[in-house]
Order: C-alpha cells, then sequence, then structure tokens
C-alpha cells in the first residue's frame, strides 16, 4: 500500500515541467484528432488541449458538470492501463452533430442512433489519437478496447472505472479540450484514470526522455 501513496503524492505533486510535457503530447494527439475529423467531415475542425488538472476524484462532477454527459469511454491497455473518457455535454454533443451534418445549430433535439454513432466515431478518433501520441513519442504499445458510449449523470458514467481503478488511486487527470467546428467553439473534457504504476511508469520515461 505504501507505494499507492507515494504515487498518489508523485501525481498530486506533478511539477509544471512534467505537466507541460503531458499537455504537449497530449495537443501533438489533439491536431492528429483534427485532422482526422475534418477528413470524415469535410468541416474545418481545430482541437487543442489548453490545461492539465491532477485533481480528487470526488471533486470531478464539480469540475466536469454535474448534469447530463454524453461519455465515449475506451479501456487501455499494455503498457499503459487507464480508462479513458471523452465527455461532452448533453446539448453539445448534439448541436456538435448538426454543425457535422450542416443543419442549424438545434435542429437536432435527442441522441437518436446516429447521433450516437457519430458521437461515438468522434471520441474514438480522439481517445486513439490521444493514446497513439503517447505511445508513439514513448516508445511503449498502448492497446485499445473498442469504444462505448453512455449518456448519464457523471458519477454514474464514471462508477465502473471508479469500481477498478479505485482500489489504486483517487486521483485522476482531466484535460480541458477545445473543439472547434466551423468556428463554433466546444470546451469539453478528457479524463485519464490510470493505474498508479503505469503513470509513474510513462512520467519517468517522458522525463527521462526530455532531461
Amino acid at each position: 500500500m505504501a507505494e499507492t501513496e507515494n504515487f498518489e503524492e508523485y501525481i498530486k505533486n506533478l511539477d509544471e515541467f512534467a505537466k507541460s510535457a503531458l499537455v504537449e503530447t497530449f495537443n501533438i494527439g489533439a491536431s492528429h484528432a483534427a485532422t482526422a475529423l475534418s477528413q470524415m467531415t469535410g468541416k474545418e475542425v481545430n482541437i487543442s488541449v489548453p490545461n492539465l488538472r491532477i485533481v480528487a476524484i470526488k471533486h470531478v462532477p464539480e469540475i466536469v458538470g454535474e448534469d447530463v454527459k454524453v461519455a465515449v469511454y475506451i479501456e487501455l491497455g499494455k503498457d499503459f492501463s487507464s480508462h479513458a473518457f471523452f465527455i461532452a455535454d448533453y446539448d453539445d454533443a448534439l448541436k456538435m452533430f448538426d454543425i457535422i451534418m450542416g443543419n442549424p445549430p438545434g435542429t437536432t433535439k435527442e441522441m437518436d442512433e446516429m447521433v450516437k454513432s457519430s458521437f461515438m466515431e468522434m471520441g474514438n478518433i480522439l481517445i486513439s489519437a490521444f493514446a497513439n501520441a503517447l505511445s508513439e513519442f514513448l516508445g511503449i504499445t498502448i492497446e485499445q478496447s473498442p469504444p462505448s458510449l453512455a449518456i448519464d449523470f457523471l458519477p454514474a458514467i464514471l462508477d465502473f472505472a471508479l469500481a477498478d481503478i479505485g482500489k489504486y488511486c483517487d486521483y485522476t487527470i482531466i484535460l480541458e479540450t477545445k473543439i472547434t467546428i466551423s468556428g463554433v467553439e466546444f470546451e469539453e473534457h478528457f479524463l485519464l484514470f490510470p493505474k498508479p504504476e503505469d503513470m509513474k511508469k510513462i512520467l519517468e520515461k517522458l522525463m527521462g526522455g526530455l532531461a
């Protein structure tokens, strides 16, 4: 257990240099995701990660919002075990779909199968791009499960990840994610619940590579 406690201190006290190295890596992933989404939708897409926060899991709902969210979930494995979520406000997910389809925002009122699969594909592209940026940068292998979609209040969405990861660590990494589609800006969140020892290895590798 001592290991875990040390790890929590390590994560909690991550210095600005380590944070900015992570943000830099995720921004590389974000630009790859933007390119892929632009090609898929035929719209101009920009994605950036302006900020990264490490917060106690219990504070996640107050940061990300307590209302109904749409989340794409992928489990990451092999050299980096983590639960990864791309989380958007319900209304934003509908609005993104409208913009991608060329409809006036507000046209789509509910999450039908078409909206769900479009959003799931978007989340899948984003999470995959983040995972690929990390694995390329660090020369590691990150396996990804097929994506799944959840529409619910945030605590319910995160429950099953917490049942697993809560055993190891009560901190999570929140990436603020800015997505602009055809000039309309959205501020959403990407959450990582990494297995502590994997995260520590990754940070050491990241810092070693930059030292």
